[in-house]
């Protein structure tokens, strides 16, 4: 068993908090600037191949409006397919990004619901709910 000063010592040396945890972390150890820099990086990066690819669709079709020979038209519609496809895949992985994105943002915000129903009861909570607080979200979906 501690002695009284020595528990009130340890005490001060605890930081103060109102609920459970940092409600504004986001569990990536401050990094979350440089991920979000990283974000907009990938993300001109999937647009600018998402351009490159519309740029060859277009140029692909001018090609084979203009061919006659049904062989050179087949290889044409060939290359169209790939950079369909290629745009397909880079949908794909913008989208898996944006989810994981997406579900980051949602632990952040369940953390800070959580911190502030601690710290402000569940009323309001509930007045916060009652008053459409979260009608944006509903609106966007």
């Amino acid at each position: 068993m501690q002695a009284p000063e020595a528990e009130h010592r340890d005490a001060r040396n605890v930081p103060a908090q109102a609920g459970p945890g940092d409600p504004f972390s986001d569990g990536a150890g401050g990094r979350a600037v440089s991920r979000l820099a990283e974000l907009v990086g990938v993300a001109q990066e999937s647009a600018r191949g998402m351009l490159e690819a519309e740029d060859a669709l277009r140029l692909a079709r001018r090609r084979f409006e203009r061919a006659e020979d049904p062989q050179a038209r087949a290889e044409l519609a060939a290359e169209a397919l790939d950079h369909v496809e290629r745009q397909l895949r880079l949908t794909r992985e913008r989208r898996q990004q944006l989810d994981g994105i997406e579900g980051g943002l949602w632990a952040r915000r369940n953390r800070l619901e959580r911190f502030l129903i601690h710290a402000r009861g569940r009323a309001w909570w509930r007045a916060r709910r009652k008053s459409g607080a979260s009608a944006g979200r509903s609106q966007a979906v």
